[in-house]
């Protein structure tokens, strides 16, 4: 999930909404460094569910 998130945050910029993709990715960041979240490919055990309302949390 990690990927399409921020590919979109790379469409918003390329749409010129750069303020909404920062908050995208400083919604990610804040994910990765909590720590508690994350898929199983990055060391947890959240469901992509889990984490994309995670990073919805965040925003």
């Amino acid at each position: 999930p990690t990927a399409t998130l921020l590919s979109a945050a790379m469409m918003l910029r390329h749409l010129h909404l750069k303020d909404a993709a920062d908050r995208l990715e400083r919604a990610l960041e804040h994910v990765y460094l909590s720590n508690s979240d994350l898929t199983p490919d990055q060391g947890g055990e959240a469901t992509t569910e889990r984490f994309a309302e995670a990073v919805i949390g965040a925003l």
